[in-house]
């Protein structure tokens, strides 16, 4: 086996418990990768991803009534596509970017859904004041609302090539940010200057929005580069310093294109490619698809381990402390 545990000096997190929905009515969306998903109040919206070609399609679950259902949009719909960035304001969604054809053709366009109307609209954003014309298109970037509003657009991956029938990939590292509370009209992408040593180019990691009770944090997890990242990085969007901190407790295998997502001062992390050793000689490393959760809690600044249920209960367990490699 792979994984070893590595003793009794566990910092557990509270209970955790995985349900299964069944019975669900209406029209289930064909399965996909690269989509995203956000939820309104009860309802959960799931836009776009690639399954033999990539979709355009908006579907909605209804978590009280255990529905799914396609609403009738209208406005400027955007086209398909994939491992783009989502966030939501009250009823509003935002998505940027993404990859619009396989390989080549990525976007940097910003579009709003009224989840009210069932409404797109595509907006215009000026470009920076200082700092060149917003962010280049991309794809596996993250984009993260603050409490005030404030969307935050980080590194991803761009085609660095002139010639669109070839792929010339390239890890960015760069921020923007925007302020969704003024008009349409008004938006306008931001490069906003930061102190402190930021995180390595990245692609597919995760950045979530914490307030502790001493910071309000962008806080970014893993990636991809060339090989997978475990690093957490924080951004203090007060005082718009990065810090690489000490972290303790066990920490989760490297990995990429995970979700992860904070419910109080915990970060959630789920799923993932990340890279299991092999104790067999000329035989190597392989990447597995995993079913495992961490949990950092951001106050003490600690990996604390998933209580879940075993597997032998129809759950799937997390991960044990110890890893060889």
């Amino acid at each position: 086996h792979d994984i070893i545990a590595a003793g009794d000096n566990k910092v557990m997190a509270p209970p955790v418990r995985w349900k299964k929905v069944h019975n669900t009515t209406g029209p289930t969306p064909r399965p996909r990768h690269g989509h995203r998903a956000v939820s309104i109040k009860d309802l959960m919206v799931v836009f776009g991803g690639g399954n033999e070609g990539i979709v355009d399609e908006l579907h909605v679950y209804n978590t009280a009534t255990n529905q799914w259902f396609v609403p009738a949009v209208r406005g400027d719909i955007p086209p398909g596509c994939a491992a783009y960035g989502i966030i939501v304001v009250h009823v509003h969604i935002y998505i940027f970017g993404g990859m619009i054809e396989y390989g080549r053709r990525y976007s940097n366009d910003l579009f709003e859904l009224n989840g009210q109307r069932w409404e797109w609209k595509k907006l215009r954003p000026r470009p920076p004041r200082v700092g060149g014309s917003g962010p280049c298109p991309r794809l596996g970037h993250s984009f993260t609302v603050s409490s005030n509003q404030i969307a935050y657009v980080f590194g991803g991956l761009a085609n660095n090539s002139p010639d669109p029938k070839n792929n010339l990939p390239q890890y960015l590292n760069d921020l923007y940010s925007i302020d969704l509370k003024v008009g349409h009209g008004a938006l306008q992408w931001e490069a906003p200057a930061t102190f402190g040593t930021r995180p390595t180019a990245r692609e597919s990691h995760t950045c979530t929005y914490v307030e502790t009770s001493t910071a309000k944090l962008l806080v970014i997890y893993g990636g991809m580069s060339g090989t997978r990242l475990g690093d957490v990085w924080l951004l203090n969007v007060v005082s718009m310093t990065w810090d690489n901190p000490q972290l303790y407790g066990c920490p989760p295998l490297p990995r990429s294109l995970h979700t992860a997502n904070m419910i109080g001062e915990r970060m959630f992390v789920y799923g993932g490619w990340v890279r299991i050793s092999s104790l067999l000689r000329n035989r190597e490393a392989e990447w597995k698809c995993t079913s495992t959760m961490a949990i950092l809690n951001l106050e003490t600044q600690t990996w604390e381990q998933a209580n879940l249920p075993s597997i032998n209960d129809g759950y799937v367990a997390g991960q044990s402390c110890k890893f060889l490699n």
